[in-house]
């Protein structure tokens, strides 16, 4: 596939057009991320209520249940959820491209990819997840040195029990925050561009996961822009977002506890949609820019101010 060279400023065009994804159709849009994101807490909390039933199980019989029991649960499980969630994600952008097509769209349509072929390729980046996540702790590791994340997780495990301790310091952090950032950038590039190249160019995953990685390289200055301005709006929104949530919380709570909490969860919710349709969305547009999409309308090309 031809890759589209593109300036460093594309970053800045692709953060303005995401701004602006759904408002052709924001029924649609917002409400096919409410629905992946309420798909995907349903799939956890069936994943915990199951863990919980083992346990409440074990703790009636006296016995403590075996890693192997465990593990034989919680492992197909997680695996599903991962598996779930690029197909969720091509769900999602599927409707912000038939959305910005001009064609009808519903917020259902996010579940379109599990109802064909296409939906049972994307399952396949789940397992390329796993394997990424797999391949990134073990350079962690490698970096910081094993004794950090000993140490780190004992530190978490004991301010969860209102202790106090000493934050551990990794080896190299330098390196290590040098590590991050390279392996961080191209297993989200690989993701993100792999899902719209297997859903609408028809790549198939060896090919998707190539073509991604093409892109990363050749637009690296475009994308990093564009990361860069995601990741700070994302932090101010998430200041605001949190402290709007806090107020609700209070007023909500003089009324009834409850309401309070209703509040909240659904101040976080709609902040949580929109970051996904942002992040998702961008994703499209990067894809749509840098390979092309053929399931476009041509533009409007203006004629000495008549529509030709």
């Amino acid at each position: 596939m031809d890759i589209r060279r593109l300036p460093a400023s594309q970053g800045l065009v692709w953060f303005r057009q995401a701004i602006d994804l759904g408002a052709r159709n924001p029924r649609a849009v917002f409400g096919a991320a409410a629905l992946a994101i309420i798909a995907l807490y349903a799939a956890v909390l069936a994943l915990a209520l199951l863990m919980g039933l083992l346990l409440a199980g074990s703790k009636a019989s006296g016995q403590p249940p075996g890693l192997g029991l465990v593990m034989a649960v919680a492992v197909p499980l997680t695996l599903a959820v991962m598996l779930l969630v690029p197909v969720l994600l091509g769900g999602l952008m599927h409707v912000i491209r038939e959305t910005e097509a001009g064609r009808p769209a519903h917020a259902r349509d996010v579940f379109v990819p599990l109802r064909s072929g296409k939906g049972r390729q994307l399952a396949w980046l789940g397992l390329v997840q796993v394997a990424l996540a797999v391949v990134g702790g073990v350079l962690m590791v490698a970096v910081a040195g094993s004794d950090y994340w000993r140490d780190y997780l004992e530190a978490m495990q004991a301010a969860m029990q209102g202790a106090t301790p000493a934050v551990p310091q990794p080896q190299n952090g330098g390196l290590l925050f040098l590590v991050q950032l390279v392996f961080n950038y191209f297993s989200y590039g690989l993701m993100l561009f792999a899902i719209p190249l297997m859903l609408f160019s028809g790549n198939g995953l060896v090919d998707a996961l190539r073509n991604a990685l093409r892109a990363s390289v050749s637009n690296i200055g475009a994308n990093l822009v564009a990361g860069v301005l995601f990741v700070g709006a994302l932090l101010l929104a998430a200041v605001v977002v949190a402290l709007l949530a806090s107020l609700l919380a209070v007023l909500g709570g003089a009324i009834h506890p409850a309401l309070g909490a209703l509040l909240t969860m659904l101040t976080m919710l709609g902040f949580a949609g929109v970051v996904l349709v942002l992040v998702v969305g961008a994703a499209y547009l990067a894809w749509r820019d840098t390979f092309g999409d053929a399931g476009m309308p041509p533009p409007v090309v203006q004629v000495h101010g008549f529509e030709a």
